[in-house]
């Protein structure tokens, strides 16, 4: 199961407790605000892994991962505050104990995890057997981010929209608060 549809069904479990709204509508919404509460944080933390990996190989493909992480970043800068801002506000509406734990374990615990098995088929095992290995295993990683394949539009395009929704509405000046 893909890592963003994983988290979506535990938050699907912990929103009907959060969202007491009637309608299929209002479930598909809380359904798309549950993973819109995490789903860029957790591409994110993805990405700066792959950095922190490539920080150690030469000095080309080092700065290449870098540049298209740093570019990344930049892209989702608005979408990454609306992130913090939407996993603030479930955090906030959760009362009860159960589904407090719950969304608690899904935050810090499925998410980090489904992150680190995402990472390890990024890198491969044996990517560390050599400079030359390393360099090309960054390389490519470098070139799907600047390709735009781990830009939430194409990830989750549903969260994406929803964030940017979000943001645009009037008020909001077009930048996201934390």
């Amino acid at each position: 199961m893909p890592p963003i549809k994983l988290c979506a069904l535990v938050v699907a479990i912990v929103l009907p407790r959060i969202v007491a709204a009637q309608g299929s509508a209002a479930v598909d919404e809380s359904f798309v605000r549950g993973r819109a509460a995490y789903s860029p944080a957790m591409t994110q933390s993805l990405l700066k892994k792959v950095e922190a990996y490539c920080a150690s190989a030469d000095k080309s493909a080092r700065h290449k991962v870098t540049a298209a992480v740093a570019a990344w970043q930049k892209r989702h800068a608005d979408l990454l505050l609306e992130n913090m801002r939407v996993r603030s506000e479930l955090l906030d509406e959760v009362n009860a104990p159960a589904a407090k734990a719950e969304l608690d374990n899904m935050l810090n615990k499925q998410v980090p995890h489904q992150v680190e098995t995402d990472y390890k088929k990024l890198i491969p095992q044996d990517a560390s057997k050599g400079w030359a290995s390393k360099a090309f295993v960054c390389g490519v990683n470098a070139g799907m981010i600047e390709q735009g394949q781990f830009d939430l539009s194409q990830l989750d395009p549903q969260v994406s929209d929803y964030l940017r929704k979000r943001i645009s509405q009037p008020g909001s000046n077009g930048v996201a608060t934390p």
